[in-house]
């Protein structure tokens, strides 16, 4: 093992014991090792010997590389850039260098673009009378997709929750170590319970082993994956005449319907789990979305229904 790898393997653990979530600490050492790949291309051996010149030709190199022949997104720039951030951060705490050298690196842009695929009330509605309710699956899928539509939460935060995080009598769901392992309560609508309850009397016990808290399980008895849960929502869309959907459209169209429905702005970040209220502002845009096609339809001057003198 090298000085490099070993560097790494402290790095990773770091992050565990710090609470990261699995994925990010996968996602963070990938990126690293991405960034040290490029060092021992260069016969760097001594982490110390990186300064601004070297990491500015890694940034270089990032945003020259290419993914299925297309070049990477801003978005995947800044998520190869930032893990190395966090990797100095570490070192430097650790005593392993004297200066952070990507203290005041310029990090890519990331345009905030429109939530894709929100769903229409009837859309939503058409989407949730699919699965049979006459199967034990049926009964799960359909708790499953009432949850989603009813708290936004995140797919990862769904295939984690155990028995112990749902409470029926006050109509409460907690989210154990969400999206930047924060943990919050979130309500539950009394329609979401009644298909909890439902699940929890006539088909969790027909696919749950005995000793299993997860909540929601796989036919095997097993944790739900992030691409089955993708696939059964994707399948259950074209069953009701829907474009491809999954999780995060479902959260976004929870979200966009409490905007509509005169919700703050603030709960509604609360409810989601955005660490930010900038995050939960993009609903807003969808909103001024919706009025643009509003004037355009129904003003009378877009219509052509006033008449002017025209130079």
């Amino acid at each position: 093992m090298t000085k490099l790898d070993s560097l790494l393997l402290k790095f990773t653990e770091h992050l565990k014991i710090s609470g990261f979530s699995p994925r990010t600490v996968e996602s963070y050492t990938q990126n690293v090792r991405y960034f040290l790949d490029f060092l021992t291309e260069l016969k760097i051996e001594n982490i110390a010997e990186v300064d601004r010149r070297l990491l500015a030709d890694y940034q270089a190199r990032v945003y020259l590389s290419t993914y299925r022949g297309k070049p990477l997104a801003a978005g995947t720039q800044r998520g190869r850039i930032v893990p190395v951030q966090h990797f100095y951060q570490y070192l430097l705490k650790a005593g392993v260098v004297l200066h952070d050298p990507t203290s005041k690196l310029d990090l890519p842009r990331t345009p905030k673009q429109l939530p894709k695929n929100i769903l229409t009330k009837k859309e939503i509605g058409a989407l949730l009378s699919v699965p049979d309710l006459t199967t034990a699956r049926g009964i799960r899928d359909r708790a499953i997709l009432e949850i989603f539509y009813s708290t936004g939460i995140r797919v990862s935060e769904l295939i984690n929750l155990t028995v112990h995080d749902l409470d029926l009598r006050n109509q409460e769901l907690r989210i154990n170590k969400g999206k930047g392992s924060k943990d919050r309560i979130v309500p539950l609508g009394e329609t979401a319970c009644d298909f909890l309850e439902m699940y929890l009397r006539e088909s969790r016990p027909k696919f749950a082993p005995p000793g299993q808290n997860l909540l929601f399980v796989n036919k095997s008895g097993r944790k739900f994956s992030r691409s089955h849960l993708h696939c059964m929502i994707n399948r259950y869309a074209k069953k009701a005449g829907l474009a491809t959907t999954g999780p995060h459209a479902i959260r976004h169209t929870c979200a966009t319907h409490l905007l509509k429905g005169k919700a703050d702005i603030r709960q509604i970040q609360e409810l989601l789990g955005h660490a930010s209220i900038s995050s939960t502002q993009i609903y807003t845009r969808v909103e001024i979305s919706d009025l643009k096609k509003v004037l355009r339809r129904y003003h009378p001057r877009e219509k052509g229904e006033i008449e002017t003198n025209e130079r």
